[in-house]
């Protein structure tokens, strides 16, 4: 589990939004988890040790083919899961979102899912297959190239709750809310398919980046009382993202307070600690956002890299350096299989610890960035 949440921190992912999200949790979902370390296989897959993978993956594919399908296009070897998927005797629709679902994660990649389809034309479809298509071309081609998936599936059936919001959820990014909301109508009224949670985020999403704190607070409250839907993480999330955008962040704490303490339906994730942790630092916040920081990694949930990046220099710019390098050297042990990559030397060079891995423990250096801090302001 640490490893899933410490890699997801590590970077911004190609689509965040509540389909995108679904789209990937969903696929992950319907396998098991595969026990061979991830980290090993991506430390493998960088150093081109291809015939190392195979021989890794091979005794567990009797009983872990799904995972190892999903894992394969997860470290960027999307061709060998694809090959791999053509051995399988009985595919399902699950071994084919296994393939198709990580590559959502890279613009280059989701161009290949249109390709991968064409490879297997028996292998089962299903709505979650029509989505990850959706997504596909919206990404690569805008919403209107997957609107035909509407009235022709790939999978067969009618259009699906999954593929409306995807389709939905591109309309709003493309900043064609009218679009969007057409769509939104036609699911509801004329194929009388009810929207769940993820559904709603799209809409949270558009308003926490376009419109006002108080729609994104209205669409939470429709959610839930006109609904019935209890909402999630993601869409307090993107409330928080509405009241940075204001500059209401003692608002955007107390909703934090929230998730943390259980009084709302949602626990905090990764992204409720980039969203708080950001927002303190804008407004150099500084020792609120390091104690948001550890809160998280508490619950093994790391703000992303760009995130913490900001926060290990501002703790350091304003006179803390010791408490920017705990932050690193923080991470390194709790995370010692995963603290790896060019982000990780990025993180002590902000930090100040040295190309060994020892602080620089200069007592001095802190003072004097202290003061030089206070004769700026």
């Amino acid at each position: 589990m640490a490893a899933a949440i410490f890699f997801a921190a590590g970077r911004r992912l190609l689509s965040t939004s509540a389909a995108g999200r679904r789209l990937l949790s969903t696929a992950a979902a319907e396998r098991t988890e595969l026990p061979v370390p991830l980290p090993e296989l991506r430390r493998l897959a960088r150093e081109g040790r291809l015939a190392d993978i195979d021989a890794a993956l091979a005794p567990h594919l009797p009983c872990h083919s799904v995972a190892a399908l999903s894992v394969l296009s997860l470290i960027g070897l999307p061709d060998r899961a694809s090959a791999l998927l053509g051995t399988i005797p009985s595919p399902t629709a699950a071994h084919l979102n296994a393939v198709l679902g990580p590559l959502l994660r890279r613009r280059r990649l989701a161009a290949l899912v249109p390709s991968i389809l064409k490879a297997h034309p028996s292998a089962p479809r299903d709505a979650i297959t029509d989505s990850i298509l959706a997504r596909s071309l919206c990404l690569t081609s805008g919403a209107d190239s997957a609107l035909h998936l509407l009235r022709e599936p790939s999978s067969g059936a009618g259009p699906s709750l999954h593929l409306f919001t995807t389709l939905i959820d591109s309309f709003y990014k493309q900043r064609q809310p009218h679009r969007a909301e057409e769509l939104w109508r036609a699911m509801v009224h004329d194929h009388g398919i009810a929207p769940d949670t993820a559904a709603y985020n799209a809409r949270i999403t558009y308003k926490a980046a376009n419109g006002t704190v108080e729609e994104a607070k209205e669409l939470i409250r429709a959610m839930r009382e006109e609904a019935g839907l209890r909402p999630d993480a993601a869409s307090y999330n993107e409330l928080m993202r509405a009241m940075a955008r204001y500059g209401r962040v003692d608002e955007l704490v107390e909703v934090y307070r929230r998730l943390e303490s259980g009084e709302a339906e949602a626990a905090p994730d990764c992204a409720t600690y980039t969203r708080v942790v950001g927002a303190l630092c804008c407004v150099g916040r500084w020792s609120e956002a390091e104690d948001v920081f550890y809160a998280g990694v508490k619950r093994w949930k790391v703000a992303d890299l760009s995130t913490v990046r900001i926060l290990v220099r501002g703790l350091r710019d304003a006179g803390k350096g010791r408490a920017a390098r705990r932050v690193v050297v923080g991470l390194r042990k709790k995370f010692p299989a995963h603290f790896d990559g060019p982000w990780r030397e990025q993180l002590e060079e902000a930090a100040g610890i040295s190309a060994s891995g020892k602080e620089e423990d200069d007592e001095s250096g802190d003072e004097h960035a202290a003061a030089a801090t206070e004769a700026a302001a």
